[in-house]
């Protein structure tokens, strides 16, 4: 942990849950393009047997294997892990407060550099710019569960990217913490 994250908890992420997202998001994709687990398999180079786990909520897939199915269904293997926690957060982020306070924390000198900073493929650089963009999500009060993916932001996108992971995250995890107390309470 850093100093810039002091309040850094870690979440409850139950398995069964992201299993059951990656069910559903699996088995609508498939039926929208009217695949059969056997197309499906064949074109994502896996068995129908995985595919008919997968639809189950079942089994553990390595990267490879959602690489490979996102392909054969034409979207970014994103989209099989998305919930809707993280399609609500993605929603928010244009209005957000944060992803506007972010944005006012960055000059334009200071988004040139970051751009610079990664351009060069130098990964110590590539540090610095994601430094730059967690120094201006602390600066703007953002939680400290958001840096993580402010900087995911800033590596992909400075300014923008980095306003867009620190409001979604703060969305996200705000969500995620209700739904944790909520357990608590009964």
């Amino acid at each position: 942990m850093t100093d810039r994250a002091p309040d850094l908890v870690p979440l409850a992420l139950p398995l069964e849950e992201v299993r059951d997202t990656l069910a559903r998001n699996l088995s609508a994709a498939r039926s929208a393009l009217g695949l059969s687990q056997d197309q499906l398999a064949a074109a994502g180079g896996v068995s129908r047997a995985t595919i008919n786990q997968l639809e189950g909520a079942e089994g553990d897939p390595r990267l490879s294997t959602l690489v490979g199915l996102a392909a054969a269904l034409g979207v970014s293997p994103v989209f099989l892990l998305l919930g809707r926690d993280e399609l609500d957060a993605i929603a928010k982020v244009p209005g957000s407060k944060e992803a506007k306070e972010v944005q006012a924390h960055l000059t334009p000198e200071e988004l040139d550099t970051m751009r610079r900073l990664l351009r060069s493929g130098v990964a110590k650089n590539r540090t610095k710019a994601v430094a730059m963009g967690s120094t201006a999500v602390a600066t703007a009060g953002v939680t400290a569960g958001a840096l993580a993916a402010a900087a995911i932001g800033t590596a992909l996108l400075p300014g923008i990217g980095t306003a867009i992971g620190a409001a979604f995250a703060a969305s996200w995890l705000a969500r995620k913490k209700a739904e944790e107390e909520k357990d608590d309470d009964e």
